[in-house]
């Protein structure tokens, strides 16, 4: 975080502009003569050469590229308040980035300002129950300093080098069953409205604000704080690993697993056996403080026997750690930046999951995950989603999301594959939408404005006033395309 923050300040000295020509729609370096609105005294940078700008008009899917005039670096939260004023006066477009790990274009503002949000990263308290932090930290931030003191997060996504405000802008979903989404967990926000004005929200207070940006993918506001959930952390962790091929065992085996509601963390990977079909992996995890459980006690009367299992015994920090330590081995090899990543992402009702999964995979091949892809599913709790706008199947017990998570063979351009993978992931959606699914939005499928208002269905009215009331010049969040 130091070293990138560093490199963005010094890139920021290479390029300082004074203004903004609101006629040509760029911007006014030190040694122009031309006329300019100034933009305002800052704490932090605004960064405008292409080297510093190519980085930001893309992101993990490397498929859309939306290039920004202008990345403000921001030195304080009056910076983000500042430069929204001055964007909304002059009609500028505002996307708000984290690490960028979405895979559709979703934090990008092409001709716009894109806010990185890495630089405003302070964990303001941390107690037993709960956590004061800024939106650009981490996850991985936050649980390597709260795990030494005893607490961690209800709720953690799989990968946790995240930023706070990033997931919270989509949702948050975890390995765990019955805890609901990141989004369910917090009190209270301060967030900047597309008119740069600070607020305070929460369930009591501006309720219409804070239910319009968690999960509202930027289009009501700018998180720059949050207070969050925290619970005791445990010291170890126990994973059991069970191998299918077979679509209904394994489906048999998850729903017994899930019934018994003695597992921490509960969901699948997938990917091909090498001979045509898909491993479907059970990956059923157990924290506990010293006495790991008895295979044949928790893992009794299943399809496969006990001895089956393959078992890890790891700490806790280790275990929510995993998948970083994959995506970095991925990114060290080249294997991550500049690879097209069209992900597919739904939310299934339990009914149709397992043959909507077994469907799917029948009619997949190797090349639709490529070598470093892999699949997931996550069963939950559905009684424990609380937020409006995090949209799921309704009347089913759990919903179950479904990740195909695609990476190209090697970075670059690839536009017969991108194509292809994009209408795959287009004619699934409209499968699940048939069944009453619902789209995890970050993951990469073709949408207009009609299938927008589809999503978000009966949150739609609510959605747009706030909208209206908090950007009332429609200029934040525009990579989606909502509105």
């Amino acid at each position: 975080m130091v070293s990138r923050r560093g490199l963005l300040a010094g890139l920021g000295s290479a390029a300082l502009v004074f203004g903004f020509d609101p006629v040509s729609r760029r911007w006014i370096a030190v040694a122009e003569a031309a006329p300019f609105d100034h933009i305002p005294s800052l704490d932090g940078s605004i960064v405008t050469d292409p080297a510093s700008l190519a980085p930001y008009a893309t992101d993990s899917g490397s498929m859309v590229h939306n290039t920004p005039i202008a990345v403000l670096i921001p030195g304080s939260v009056r910076d983000i308040q500042k430069m929204v004023k001055f964007c909304r006066h002059h009609c500028i477009k505002v996307a708000v980035r984290g690490q960028g790990h979405t895979t559709f274009g979703q934090s990008t503002a092409e001709g716009g300002l894109v806010i990185d949000m890495a630089t405003i990263n302070e964990i303001h308290s941390i107690t037993a129950s709960r956590v004061d932090i800024d939106a650009g930290a981490t996850w991985k931030q936050l649980v390597t300093t709260a795990v030494p003191l005893g607490a961690s997060c209800p709720v953690l996504t799989g990968y946790i080098n995240l930023s706070i405000g990033g997931t919270l802008a989509v949702g948050g979903i975890s390995p765990n069953n019955r805890r609901g989404a990141q989004v369910d967990h917090v009190h209270e926000l301060w967030v900047v409205t597309g008119e740069g004005e600070l607020e305070r929200c929460s369930k009591h207070k501006k309720r219409d604000l804070f239910e319009g940006v968690l999960a509202g993918l930027g289009q009501c506001g700018i998180v720059v704080r949050a207070v969050m959930d925290m619970i005791p952390a445990p010291t170890s962790a126990r994973t059991f690993l069970l191998n299918y091929v077979d679509n209904a065992m394994f489906f048999d085996d998850l729903r017994t697993l899930l019934d018994r509601e003695e597992f921490d963390g509960l969901y699948m990977i997938g990917a091909p056996d090498g001979g045509g079909g898909w491993v479907r992996q059970i990956n059923a995890i157990k924290y506990h403080n010293g006495a790991p459980p008895d295979p044949n006690v928790i893992l009794r009367d299943l399809n496969l026997p006990p001895e089956a299992a393959t078992i890890q015994d790891t700490t806790y920090l280790d275990q929510v750690l995993a998948v970083d330590v994959i995506i970095d081995f991925f990114k060290s090899i080249g294997l991550w930046h500049g690879v097209l990543h069209p992900w597919y992402d739904a939310f299934l009702p339990e009914d149709e999951v397992e043959d909507f999964v077994g469907d799917t995979l029948a009619g997949m091949t190797p090349e639709d995950v490529g070598p470093t892809g892999f699949l997931l599913l996550f069963p939950l709790l559905a009684s424990q989603f609380t937020r409006p706008l995090f949209r799921v199947p309704r009347h089913s017990r759990y919903v179950y999301l479904f990740d195909i998570l695609t990476a190209a063979p090697a970075p670059g351009p690839n536009p017969e594959f991108e194509a292809q993978m994009l209408a795959r992931n287009r004619d699934l959606y409209d499968q699940a939408v048939l069944l009453g699914g619902t789209r995890y939005p970050i993951g990469s499928v073709e949408f207009n404005k009609q299938d927008w208002r589809r999503h978000y269905g009966s949150a739609w009215d609510d959605f747009k006033r706030a909208k209206r009331k908090y950007d009332p010049d429609t200029i934040l969040g525009p990579g989606p395309g909502i509105f």
